[in-house]
């Protein structure tokens, strides 16, 4: 069984825009060290707006681990998914992959509700307590504060300076 957190964050700004932002994010802006908690500070392989199944790239973190990621589900402008896989460092002793997923939801004109949950699956039963409690206590903040990212960027206007 998975270990799971979801968090949600609602965006004034239209739904195309706040996916196109999401989609398109460079992955250093998007996830900053939250805590103990690593950013990414390289990506190589896929750099572009997520748009197709398949693509993939590798994620360079601030404590010196790595993890893969790829793109397993794409739907514009509704959702998008994510498999990590490959951990190094801590990590690698919790959880043998992840899964990421998007889901985008226009509530009004100009307002969009973002859900995004984290699945964990365990590298094994001695690991999962300790996964449970990084996933059930940092993951929802780590999770918040890149939303809030995005959250920043959609709401922008046309001539803000932008870091995504």
């Amino acid at each position: 069984m998975p270990v799971q957190t979801s968090v949600a964050l609602s965006v004034n700004a239209p739904l195309p825009k706040t996916f196109a932002i999401a989609a398109g994010i460079n992955a250093s802006a998007l996830i900053k060290k939250h805590g103990p908690l690593p950013g990414i500070v390289r990506t190589d392989g896929h750099n572009a707006p997520w748009s197709a199944i398949g693509q993939q790239r590798k994620h360079t973190l601030s404590d010196n681990s790595s993890v893969n990621e790829e793109l397993i589900a794409f739907t514009r402008d509704s959702t998008f998914a994510y498999k990590v896989t490959e951990f190094t460092g801590l990590f690698a002793a919790l959880a043998r992959s992840a899964r990421g997923e998007w889901h985008f939801t226009m509530t009004g004109a100009e307002k969009t509700q973002i859900d995004w949950t984290y699945s964990f699956f365990p590298s094994g039963p001695v690991a999962e307590p300790l996964l449970w409690f990084v996933v059930k206590t940092l993951w929802p903040g780590y999770l918040r504060a890149a939303l809030n990212r995005v959250k920043a960027a959609a709401e922008q206007g046309p001539h803000e300076d932008r870091d995504f």
